[in-house]
Parts: C-alpha cells; structure tokens; sequence
C-alpha cells in the first residue's frame, strides 16, 4: 500500500511540474517589420505588435523593427514568404512584383484620398477579396487593408502645369500603374527604395517624389526639397501582412489573436492617417511652399491616364479583369 501511495505521489508531482513548465516556457518572438521610422505606419506597425502581445496573453512577444531595419520591402517580403518575418505593413504596390494583381490600387484617380474611406472601399471591394486570395497562393496572408492618403506631387522646382514634369526624374514605387502614370506625362519613372530617396534628392539625382502629407513631414524630405503640390494623383492604400506559413503552424487559439490583433489595428489605422495626414499637411504649409494645381491641368493629367496607363492595364490579360472589378467596385461604392 505504501509503495502504491509513493507512486502516486511521484505521478502527480512530475504532472505538476510538467504544467508550472508548460505555464513559463518561453514566449514566442514575432517580428513585425516596417520600412519607414517615427510616422504613422511605423505607429501602425507599432500597435499591430502590441495588440498581439496583449491578445496572446504574451506567448507572443512581438515588436516592431522601423526603418528598414529588417531590410528592404523587397527583402521583407521574401522573409515573410519564408516566415522570418511574421509581420509587415506597406503600401500595397510593393507587393507588385510577388502578385501583379496588387499593384492596381496605384491606378492613378482611382478613389479619393481620405483614409476611412478607403479602408471602407476596401472592406466591400471585391477585387481586394481576390487579391487576398492571389497573396494567400504566394505565401502572404493579408489580414486587411486601409488607407493611408493620398499621394501629392514633392519637386526641387514649381509645378503649375502637366508639361512642367516633361523629363524630370520621380521616384516611383515599383508599381506598373505608377510607372505607368509618369511616363504618361512625359516624366522619368525611376522605382527606388525609401531608404535611398532622401540622398537622391539631396544629389540631384532626382527632380521629385510622390508622398502624402505624412510620411513628406515625419521624415523631413522638406529639408531637400522645394515644392508640394497638392494633386492626390494617386491614392496609397496599404496592406497589414502576416506569413502565412507562419500563421498557419500556430495553435488555433494563437491565430484568432493575430487575426483579432490585424482587425483592431486596421481600425486604428484610420484614426491614426486622418489625424496624421491632416495635422502634416497644416505643419508642412509653415516649412515650404505648398500649392494646388490648377484645375484645368489637372483634368488633364486625369484625361491622359485614362487614355494611357488605365488602357494598357486594361488590356493586360492578367490584370484587366481586375481593373474591370475595381471599377465594378468604384460604381458600387459611389452609390453606398
């Protein structure tokens, strides 16, 4: 009787220890990478990792890295596609070259400018649900995607009309729309890291730049710069990413806290652009000279594109059924 009690007791206590061990094995660390620093998609970045912390309990220890300090978007991604990197957030045109089908939210005068409702255009956009499903094939879960604002004309000299970007040199994420859209005006595309344009304007290597008010500000392209003009030409939206091999070998209950973790961040997203965009734009006016294009050259630049880089995606068979449901989704949206 007595050795049965003593192995008993011998059980019950190496179960015991087997739980207190199971409660402190360590926590897992999830990487959440980011190109841009101390603006508001590196905030995004910031509380994407937070909120899966929290809502894991900790057995997720994220953090985000600014500033490319992951590498490049490009590089980036193809860790995300190995799952080294559990997390991104970017604009969704730098997905172009992994799922050509991303780039279509660059088309130029696509939807207006303002975050909230661009990230309520993409929540009932069903190009965005097949571009999901396309990102989910290359190994890129896309948890949401949202607004971040409009993009806007930075130049080293005046632009009062289209001729005025004949041959000046604009960096360009590698996106065929963007590309596409520039050299529709007469402009010299050159696609460039972020990381890489500040120099390149401060040599003169490039005459200007696309950028919405915040990412403009935060990162003081004003300081090598002389002009923003105010044209939302293009819109950029941006994609909350997460691995999806990584995702898809975590226990149930650790999915549902990333995905639950990507839904609020999307949320917070737009609070945090409308705020950032407009508070930029108002700091900007006191730093350098921000004007608006006239409205007839900007019809223009509108009356070009339609004809050019709209036309071409249009009649790419593997983008133009796309383009058609984006602008199904464009009709649709206008009417809600």
């Amino acid at each position: 009787m007595k050795s049965t009690l003593s192995v008993a007791f011998v059980a019950a206590s190496l179960f015991a220890a087997g739980a207190v061990l199971g409660q402190t094995k360590p926590a897992m660390n999830v990487l959440v990478g980011v190109a841009t620093a101390n603006d508001t998609q590196a905030e995004i970045a910031e509380k994407f990792a937070e909120l899966m912390t929290k809502y894991s309990g900790g057995r997720l220890k994220a953090s985000a890295r600014q500033g490319e300090a992951l590498g490049s978007n490009a590089q980036m991604l193809a860790a995300m596609q190995a799952g080294s990197v559990h997390g991104l957030i970017l604009p969704s045109g730098f997905m172009a070259p992994i799922v050509p089908e991303l780039a279509l939210f660059d088309l130029p005068f696509l939807v207006p400018g303002a975050p909230a409702k661009m990230t309520a255009f993409a929540s009932q956009s069903k190009a965005a649900a097949r571009m999901t499903e396309l990102a989910a094939q290359k190994g890129i879960s896309v948890m949401g995607f949202h607004g971040i604002g409009p993009s806007n004309l930075v130049t080293k000299f005046p632009v009062n009309a289209i001729s005025d970007l004949q041959g000046k040199r604009f960096r360009v994420i590698p996106s065929p729309p963007r590309v596409g859209a520039y050299q529709d005006w007469g402009a010299v595309a050159r696609p460039m890291e972020l990381g890489e344009v500040y120099t390149a304007l401060q040599q003169g290597t490039l005459d200007g730049v696309e950028m919405p008010p915040d990412v403009f500000y935060k990162m003081k392209y004003f300081e090598v710069t002389k002009f923003y003009t105010l044209t939302a030409h293009t819109v950029f939206f941006s994609g909350l990413l997460a691995s999806k091999k990584w995702l898809d070998g975590l226990p149930k209950d650790l999915q549902d806290a990333v995905n639950r973790a990507g839904k609020d961040t999307i949320a917070f997203a737009d609070t945090a652009y409308t705020r950032a965009q407009d508070t930029s734009l108002t700091s900007l006016r006191k730093v350098i000279a921000v004007r608006e294009l006239p409205s007839a050259e900007l019809q223009k630049m509108k009356d070009v594109v339609r004809k050019g880089v709209w036309e071409r995606m249009k009649n790419d068979p593997q983008r133009g059924p796309m383009v058609r449901l984006l602008e199904e989704d464009v009709a649709r949206f206008s009417k809600m």
